[in-house]
């Protein structure tokens, strides 16, 4: 039988096997890896902008193209003829219900994509949001029809940046749910 160093005495291994048989060791627990410490420090800054710009910009144009047509075929539903078809679709009234229904959905696609954009990023998200609003502002300022009224211009270019913000906010809510708590300080009273 061989002999024992006098640090290894039966109760000192006992110890050190119960030291180290810790629940980090445990088998049905799955291990840590470094994905974990990416999901909750959040993605990259330049795929959050333009997730949330794809999702702005996409859906906006999506729901225009989906109105577009509906009203098109309304307006051929009614027996109008394809030359006055044309000429309505061309002028539109800003106060019409598909105008204003596309603003509507124009601003919950931009309310969306500052949301995606803020849980995409998961820190810093007004900062970053900030990016994607004044990007999405340039955006919609460049692609103004030169019929549109500046004041009109000016007010939806305004929305829009209010609508991702908003979006970000609550994306960075939802954030803040998702977060695992912080330890209290040392020096933190405990209740």
């Amino acid at each position: 039988m061989p002999r024992l160093a006098a640090s290894e005495t039966p109760e000192n291994l006992r110890t050190t096997w119960i030291q180290t048989a810790d629940m980090s060791n445990n088998p049905s627990k799955p291990p840590k890896t470094d994905a974990n410490d990416k999901a909750a420090a959040g993605g990259s800054p330049m795929r959050a902008v333009l997730t949330g710009l794809a999702v702005d910009i996409g859906g906006s144009i999506l729901a225009e193209i989906v109105l577009e047509v509906f009203h098109q075929s309304q307006l051929v539903a009614s027996g109008l003829p394809p030359d006055q078809v044309d000429d309505a679709m061309r002028n539109v009234r800003m106060d019409s219900p598909f105008e204003l229904l596309g603003i509507v959905l124009g601003s919950a696609c931009s309310v969306l994509g500052g949301y995606v954009c803020a849980r995409i990023v998961r820190r810093d998200e007004f900062r970053i949001g900030g990016v994607m609003a004044s990007i999405s502002a340039l955006l919609g300022l460049l692609g103004a029809s030169s019929s549109t009224p500046d004041d009109l211009v000016v007010l939806l270019t305004v929305t829009t940046a209010a609508c991702v913000l908003l979006g970000v906010k609550f994306g960075r809510e939802a954030n803040q749910r998702c977060a695992p708590p912080t330890p209290p300080s040392a020096g933190a009273p405990r209740s």
